[in-house]
């Protein structure tokens, strides 16, 4: 391995991302561009018959069943966008985890720890390192983030009680950032994303294609097919593996720049993986 060279790679990145798979790649391949004219139900059909896959294919992770309603998203990027856009309460992020939705508006705010009287949004695996994280003794309404499910090993994730959503994205266990591909999960109807489900507006095509990703793998199959390189490539550096097959993290001050929380820097590993 070019020790020093991903070193500096890792130092120079600020994201994290899938390194493309060549099995997916190749699978792309055989999806056709899909449309049909709105409002003939064929497009709730496949929806309706990608949400009851995808409910069995996470359930040793997450067990779905009080979340009744589910919706298509353009990643979960969209989630956020659909759900600040229709948040009218005061929210919390932990400090260290994604900022996207205090980006883009909101009545938002990131704290060291968790005020029990109010919204939080809270990402497991943490996008802070790519770890699961316990989510024991929340009793806050929380907006649950999920996307790096599918880059992981099998671990159970029990949600808050008072969870209204759980997002989930096919980017990033399968290098999927371009598909734009995500679900919602609703315990109650969206207020956005209802209104949109009624009149099938979203993508057909990207539906097929979360489709084909469920039909092909299991929840955890790049994760396997990586973790092994994971390893090696962090017992060289010199650095810790996360739960998340592509990221690594260090307390080292030469990574400082890429600290979020804790003084832990989250790195990225997808250009050490594509390169074996």
């Amino acid at each position: 391995m070019k020790n020093n060279s991903y070193k500096r790679l890792m130092k120079k990145t600020p994201w994290v991302q899938c390194p493309t798979i060549d099995s997916v790649q190749q699978l792309l391949t055989t999806i056709p561009v899909t449309n049909y004219t709105r409002g003939s139900g064929k497009a709730t059909e496949r929806l309706d018959y990608l949400e009851s896959l995808y409910r069995v294919w996470v359930k040793d992770i997450i067990d779905l069943s009080d979340f009744t309603h589910c919706y298509f998203v353009n990643g979960v990027t969209d989630a956020i966008n659909q759900w600040v856009a229709t948040e009218t309460r005061t929210w919390q992020y932990l400090h260290g985890d994604y900022e996207y939705a205090n980006m883009i508006g909101g009545d938002g705010y990131s704290v060291s720890k968790i005020n029990p009287e109010q919204l939080l949004y809270i990402s497991n695996p943490a996008c802070e390192t790519g770890n699961f994280i316990s989510l024991d003794n929340i009793d806050n309404p929380v907006i649950l983030d999920c996307a790096y499910i599918g880059s992981t090993d099998i671990k159970t994730i029990t949600p808050p009680k008072n969870t209204e959503q759980v997002w989930f994205s096919f980017s990033k266990g399968w290098g999927l950032i371009g598909q734009r591909s995500g679900l919602v999960f609703t315990k109650e109807p969206h207020r956005s994303l209802h209104i949109m489900k009624a009149v099938e507006g979203w993508n057909y095509t990207s539906v097929e294609t979360s489709i084909a990703i469920v039909e092909n793998y299991d929840i955890d199959t790049v994760y396997n097919q990586y973790k092994q390189r994971q390893q090696e490539a962090c017992a060289e550096l010199d650095i810790t593996p996360s739960d998340c097959f592509f990221i690594a993290n260090s307390t080292h001050p030469e990574y400082s720049k890429r600290r979020r929380a804790n003084e832990i820097a989250r790195l990225d590993l997808s250009t050490i993986l594509q390169d074996k």
